[in-house]
């Protein structure tokens, strides 16, 4: 091998990219056509994130030598980390057909068939990889995941026993016993691999965003939404609408009925307010949960800007609210001051779009829900202060927030 890939090769190890970049240019200055090179070239890119030049340097390796399936095996992994999963399969069946015993891409099918939650394929092609390498740890992850998936824990625990004996010090083994284990429930048992992930690796993001779903597990209510989180993503994209939609119509349903007899009418309204209830749970425990992990020796250091300051505000707005709901009821004998009430309600209902908000704070550099929760969060402002200008201009600010946040919530159930 040329001595500049050797180095770059070392340096790409270390996490050294731009180092290794440097190394690999200097290889191809020499030797302009070097595939090599360019598969190397392409690695870094991947690692800087820069997927679309990352597949644009392997496709021209390809054309070099479109007999090596390694370069397909490249391709179909910028492809995945694309969220492309069905073009990463294709090129992941050509490396294949050019050298069925390279084991990797059995290894990255069989997380991609998870993804595609197709738990029994993913299984399949695990074994496959591994019947010719009964160590290798792509595979032997791939395994594991899909055991755990299909509720075969004892094989799916021993799978992951077994990764970890081949290659201990290994952070994609570890960051996916820790996701298996948080899966099951099991979050001190995660959260422990996932520090031995970051011990690794500090830059590993997969294990760093585990860590604090192990931490903020602490929270019953968090742990049970992250196990709903989990069972609905488990049934597949259709799930995540219909049951939703579905709860809503039987709740709907259930209540309609108990109110009609005098008896059960208070039970209508209990159902009423235990839905209403679980709703406002899914919408702020996140942010409240990132408040715990704020005061957490281990998890203030693992929340970014954006979490930190989503769940200070999101608690600001709802003590605000509090307070102002209590003055409210309580300034007025036998009368309730709608001025103060109605500000403390778009206080309240601010807390839930500025959960979605993304900081340094920008109406163009982020997605289209960042711009949603900016407008939604200026329309409660807005109502809260006109409360106390004018209190009709108020009460339409405060319905263009309630019509906008309706169609909002119900669009994104079905994306």
């Amino acid at each position: 091998m040329d001595p500049n890939l050797e180095r770059a090769n070392i340096l790409l190890r270390q996490g050294r990219v731009d180092d290794a970049i440097t190394q690999i240019k200097n290889a191809l200055h020499q030797n302009p056509d070097n595939d090599e090179a360019m598969a190397l070239y392409a690695r870094c890119f991947y690692d800087k994130k820069q997927f679309d030049q990352g597949i644009k340097i392997t496709l021209q390796a390809i054309a070099i030598d479109a007999g090596n399936n390694y370069y397909f095996y490249l391709l179909a992994f910028g492809f995945y980390r694309k969220n492309d999963n069905k073009t990463a399969v294709v090129h992941l069946e050509q490396s294949i057909q050019l050298n069925p015993y390279f084991c990797e891409s059995y290894g990255l099918l069989s997380h991609i068939y998870s993804e595609e939650k197709d738990f029994e394929k993913a299984l399949e092609k695990a074994n496959e990889g591994l019947a010719i390498d009964p160590e290798n740890i792509s595979c032997l992850n791939g395994r594991s995941v899909a055991l755990n998936k299909l509720k075969r824990t004892e094989d799916a625990i021993e799978t992951m026993q077994l990764a970890l004996a081949q290659d201990p010090d290994n952070e994609f083994t570890h960051s996916t016993v820790g996701w298996n284990y948080l899966e099951k429930g099991k979050n001190k048992i995660a959260a422990t691999h996932f520090k031995e992930t970051l011990r690794i690796n500090p830059n590993n993001t997969n294990a760093r965003r585990g860590l604090k779903e192990a931490l903020k597990s602490k929270i019953a209510p968090y742990r049970w939404l992250l196990q709903y989180s989990f069972w609905i993503n488990n049934k597949g994209k259709k799930a995540r609408w219909i049951f939703p939609l579905a709860l809503y119509i039987l709740v709907r349903i259930s209540s309609t009925a108990l109110e009609y007899n005098t008896t059960t009418q208070s039970l209508g309204t209990l159902l009423i307010g235990l839905y209403i209830l679980f709703v406002l749970i899914t919408w702020l425990i996140n942010p409240l949960a990132n408040f715990f992990l704020l005061f957490h020796k281990d998890g203030k250091h693992a929340v970014n800007d954006t979490e930190r300051w989503t769940a200070i505000t999101v608690v600001i707005a709802l003590v605000i609210g509090s307070v102002l709901f209590y003055i409210g009821y309580s300034t007025v004998e036998d009368k309730i001051n709608m001025p103060v009430t109605i500000a403390a309600i778009a206080f309240w209902a601010m807390a839930i779009p500025l959960g979605n908000i993304r900081y340094p704070l920008s109406f163009t550099a982020y997605d289209g829900r960042n711009k949603i929760a900016l407008v939604l969060t200026s329309l409660a402002i807005l109502t809260a202060i006109l409360s106390f200008i004018y209190l009709p201009a108020a009460i339409v600010t405060g319905g263009i927030f309630l019509v906008l946040f309706i169609i909002n919530n119900w669009v994104s159930i079905f994306k």
